[in-house]
């Protein structure tokens, strides 16, 4: 077993979680308030101190201009987030989620963490999962390795479930939808296909009841700031009540006015159909690429929050004709999973004979000419590797050059799905001199490389030359450059301690500590509670009252100066 500790992060739309294997188990990790669950949410409160978590989630509704949610959607792109005076990209304000998460493992674990596996969506592209590794590294974490989250998810099943089994994990979180079918044989977790909606989660269905809401009050529909905030909470409040019972009902009142909405599980089911249609898409994407039918699964698994809404259960149902199983806690099995990930990247013998197969989610091709109605068009995507191809792999295609008397040939790289590179992603290119001759006569094999870390390398090697020219793709379009990561590493380091690291706190921590050693009876029951009250305090990270209580504990301390000093 290798000694460095890798602990395994959910990075969720909604809520993030920690994870340890330990004892040969995956056991969760509480965060600092004893929860398991962090709302992946980041603010500043009015003092400019960074707020995380569920205080910063506690201002939604009141500051929602110093306050972000959902910021996990934006990763990969160069969408920014203005908190007060400050503008952060959706790396920076994952990093400073990740960066307390660390801190939460480092105080529950009474040691350092450096190393971490962290959960992605199956269907985060080269640029998002680049991101993710980019907030590790802004928040002082070795990103071991990155996990989809249905391929987490299917592996805490799998070790709770160990038998022959092939079965679908229908994976709906806050954000983001994903679908994987697992073949599990003799301690293999074969991941066979993944697909998903990077842009379809709870989030969605919270947005089409606001919708809903708004249509019945069109005077609502300019609503911003505090109020568009309630309205939002309010949404998200009807949701989950209808798991409850049907109807729900929900009630405002805002400057001398009331609005009331009552919600019915078959309205909820009318205003969200074509997100519910969105749903089975990627479902019958994933069978087909694993060339699976309904009648070869033996379960499927529920996972992700979303999960919980009564319409999910039954759209499962009904597209499956079987009801699905939620065996493991909707919130808890990736970050079970991702576990189960470090303990096998530390090498521990209780997952030794484990094995875990995963697939490439997306195409990876080049660009091309093609002969089009007589003429030579470009722009034609070539896929090099497959999406679902196994990892991991390495794939090569011979091409020519397309013109006579070309000297130049430009290797484009590209990412998706789409028949023309228009509608993919470009990831780089290579340049390669060729020597001028007819069409066709210059032959250029082209290798793609793709490993288990999510790493791309590019050769390139023409018929006139024994040169190989390569590239790892790195810097692609949308991801932060070195010295971005850089700037951003100084800025967040910059910004203002979080009230128990401020020295001011610290000292008088101290103190009372030292006096907890030294006092006995009556007065050291006193200062154990004070104490107790402004630990509790600081984590609510409220300047203002920590300011005050802090005043008259040094005013309740200062009867003691003369005694430890």
């Amino acid at each position: 077993m290798t000694t460095d500790l890798v602990i395994g992060i959910d990075l969720g739309t909604s809520n993030s979680l920690l994870c340890l294997w330990r004892n040969g188990r995956s056991e969760l990790v509480p965060n600092r308030f004893g929860d398991f669950l962090t709302p992946s949410v980041v603010g500043v409160d009015d003092a400019g101190n960074m707020l995380v978590g569920q205080p910063a989630k506690a201002r939604l509704q009141s500051h929602p201009h110093l306050t972000a949610a959902s910021f996990k959607r934006h990763m990969g792109s160069e969408t920014t987030v203005k908190l007060g005076a400050q503008s952060f990209r959706a790396e920076e304000l994952s990093a400073i989620l990740l960066r307390q998460l660390k801190e939460d493992a480092e105080n529950a674990l009474g040691q350092p963490v450096s190393c971490a596996v962290i959960t992605v969506p199956a269907y985060f592209n080269d640029v998002q999962r680049r991101a993710v590794k980019t907030a590790g590294e802004l928040a002082g974490l070795e990103v071991k390795r990155l996990l989809n989250e249905p391929t987490a998810a299917s592996l805490a099943f799998g070790l709770l479930n160990n038998q022959q089994q092939k079965y679908l994990t229908f994976d709906l979180g806050g954000g983001t939808f994903d679908v994987s079918i697992i073949d599990m044989f003799d301690g293999v977790v074969e991941v066979r296909s993944s697909s998903g909606d990077v842009f379809l989660g709870g989030d969605d269905f919270n947005a089409a009841i606001l919708r809903w809401m708004q249509q019945q009050f069109p005077e609502l529909n300019q609503a911003e700031g505090a109020l568009y905030a309630s309205l939002t909470q309010l949404a998200e409040r009807l949701k989950c009540d209808l798991t409850q019972s049907s109807p729900a009902t929900a009630e405002l009142e805002w400057q001398d006015k009331r609005w009331q909405w009552e919600l019915s599980e078959a309205k909820f089911a009318e205003i969200c159909s074509e997100l519910i249609a969105r749903l089975q898409r990627p479902v019958s994407q994933a069978l087909q690429d694993a060339r699976f039918t309904l009648d070869q699964l033996d379960h499927v698994l529920l996972v992700g929050g979303a999960t919980r809404m009564p319409l999910i259960r039954q759209t499962v149902a009904r597209l499956f004709g079987r009801f699905p199983r939620h065996d493991l806690h909707p919130d808890q099995a990736v970050a079970l999973g991702a576990g189960v990930q470090a303990g096998m990247v530390m090498e521990d013998s209780a997952v030794e004979d484990v094995i875990l197969t995963d697939v490439m989610p997306y195409s990876l091709g080049v660009a091309t000419m093609r002969e089009q109605h007589g003429r030579q068009e470009a722009g034609f995507f070539l896929p090099l590797i497959e999406r679902n191809t196994f990892l991991p792999v390495s794939m090569e295609k011979t091409l020519c050059t397309a013109v006579d008397n070309q000297t130049l040939v430009e290797v484009e790289i590209y990412q998706g799905e789409g028949r023309r590179v228009k509608d993919n992603i470009q990831l780089g290119d290579i340049k390669l001199e060729v020597p001028a001759r007819k069409a066709g006569e210059v032959s250029i094999d082209v290798r793609f490389t793709y490993t288990l870390d999510g790493i791309l390398e590019v050769e390139c090697r023409t018929s006139a030359s024994d040169t190989i020219s390569r590239l790892v793709i790195e810097n692609v379009p949308g991801q932060m450059s070195a010295e971005e990561i850089q700037q951003s590493l100084q800025r967040l380091a910059s910004l203002k301690q979080h009230p128990r690291d401020r020295p001011e706190n610290r000292r008088v921590l101290t103190r009372c500590n030292e006096l907890y050693r030294f006092l006995l009876g009556e007065e050291r029951q006193q200062i154990d509670a004070a104490l107790s009250a402004f630990e509790q305090l600081l984590e609510t990270q409220d300047v203002r009252q920590i300011a005050d209580f802090r005043q008259h504990l040094e005013q309740m301390l200062s009867r003691y100066d003369n005694w430890t000093q």
